[in-house]
């Protein structure tokens, strides 16, 4: 399971009978620099048919009944799939050894299958997530090609990656807008909130977050930001499709308290000079295009440093591309 596995992942996300899909893709290469959160993407599909028979949205729902979730029949219900590989390396790319004073190389490929209740106003999410770590989840080749069509070296110590582990997570969220209306003439705005816990031998964390949003005819979704990679609630529409073109610029802060990460746990426990901060903090920011079915955003995250012996401030940017069939 390397490449072929990923590009087999991809080729079976994309062959459903797809609603909605969303690519998200983070690169620090956007933001100039290079650092340790190196790369990430994402797909995610939809089902926007609610809770038809033999439909994915009716497998996740008896799925739910049958551990007895408490659901809301009152309220909407979709599922979906998301794909989701990240990268994470030490800085100097181009040492062939391990480099014990900085972070490990690392890849972790997923597949989570995730069900969303809400109506206009909130929503909650439940997922679950099967991963693995190492070798096989692709992350080499694809930091190689990459490096390659950009015209930078290609790195040279994976051969020191962390080994392989397969895992499997759990989430839970509640988002909702606080408030929405109009600043003056004729901008839109809407504020959204959101909570969650995350729990498995990936990652365990309790997470909150803020998003202010300023625009014009942009879609009513939910502006989620977080977890990363996790953009679900953004493909549901709680009003109908706007035609035509419409901006919008979002500004917000995350915050997490981490409690388990297996690259960074996994780092420190062989040795590595990498202590985890518990409490991590974020700051974003956004510019959306939204042209009837399509949707692009361009944003940058300033993250604190994800560990005691780091204090520079690694920026990460990236792009996000919906499309409602």
């Amino acid at each position: 399971m390397n490449r072929k596995l990923l590009l087999g992942s991809l080729f079976f996300a994309l062959s459903l009978e797809a609603d909605n899909v969303s690519f998200t893709f983070y690169n620090d290469f956007f933001a100039g620099n290079d650092g340790h959160f190196t790369n990430g993407a994402s797909l995610s599909w939809l089902e926007t048919a609610q809770e038809d028979k033999n439909s994915y949205t009716d497998m996740m729902l008896s799925l739910a009944n049958s551990i007895a979730l408490p659901l809301d029949d009152s309220k909407h219900h979709n599922g979906g799939l998301n794909l989701t590989q990240m990268i994470v390396t030490p800085v100097n790319t181009q040492l062939t050894t391990v480099q014990k004073n900085d972070f490990p190389y690392a890849g972790y490929l997923s597949l989570s299958s995730f069900l969303l209740e809400w109506d206009k106003e909130s929503f909650n999410e439940y997922s679950i997530e099967a991963g693995i770590m190492g070798k096989y989840s692709g992350a080499e080749w694809i930091q190689k090609t990459f490096h390659t069509m950009i015209g930078n070296e290609k790195p040279q110590g994976w051969d020191t990656q962390l080994s392989t582990r397969y895992t499997l997570n759990l989430l839970a969220q509640h988002g909702m807008k606080s408030w929405q209306g109009t600043i003056g003439d004729n901008l839109q705005s809407d504020w959204f909130n959101h909570y969650g816990i995350t729990l498995g031998n990936f990652n365990t964390s309790v997470f909150a977050g803020t998003t202010l949003r300023i625009g014009q005819n942009y879609v009513q979704n939910f502006n989620a930001h977080y977890p990363y990679l996790k953009g679900e609630a953004n493909l549901l529409d709680a009003d109908s499709l706007k035609n035509g073109f419409g901006w919008s610029t979002s500004a917000g802060v995350e915050t997490k308290l981490l409690a388990y990460s297996a690259i960074l746990d996994r780092a420190d426990s062989n040795g590595y000079a990498v202590h985890k901060n518990v409490f991590n903090a974020l700051a974003h920011f956004s510019g959306s295009i939204y042209y009837n079915h399509h949707k692009f955003k361009l944003f940058y995250e300033i993250p604190t440093p994800y560990i005691k012996e780091n204090s520079s401030i690694n920026v990460i940017g990236g792009f996000e591309y919906s499309y409602k069939f």
